[in-house]
């Protein structure tokens, strides 16, 4: 008898099975640079899952039971081309620099200004702020603490 070899069978990605548009955006935090996505749970009929990116890292959390055991889970496999695909990220992808610079800064402009005046930040103007954050980060490749900083002070 010949042993014959074989090859090592490979878990099948569960991110087969989904796409970016199976994930609703919920928002983005102009402070921390994280945006915020869900989606239904498979596991618990009616709850949603909660997966986060930091748009500066490439960071995710997700709180699925997957990630939860320390497998690996679509959300997190996803999220990344899910804020790639987003409006305010293309929009942010076609500025050129002037704008994108102009953009951010009237965006961190605006969000000091609600925080100051109503103690909250409109969401458009958190989103704006952290997509042309990601745009610059992408674009010169900069740390994410060095972006953060030259965005703050701008």
């Amino acid at each position: 008898m010949v042993a014959q070899a074989t090859a090592p069978a490979h878990p099948i990605a569960s991110s087969l099975w989904h796409e970016p548009n199976d994930l609703t955006f919920i928002d983005a935090d102009d402070r921390t640079n994280i945006v915020h996505y869900s989606a239904p749970s498979q596991s618990r009929p009616g709850d949603a899952n909660i997966v986060a990116l930091d748009i500066l890292s490439g960071s995710t959390f997700c709180n699925c039971k997957a990630s939860e055991c320390g497998k690996g889970c679509w959300h997190q496999e996803l999220v990344q081309a899910a804020w790639d695909g987003h409006p305010a990220r293309i929009l942010a992808a076609r500025y050129s620099d002037a704008q994108l610079h102009a953009s951010g800064k009237k965006a961190s402009h605006m969000c000091a200004w609600a925080r100051h005046r109503r103690f909250r930040v409109l969401p458009a103007d958190a989103l704006a702020l952290v997509a042309a954050r990601g745009e610059y980060k992408r674009r010169y490749r900069v740390a994410p603490d060095a972006a953060h900083a030259a965005h703050v002070a701008a």
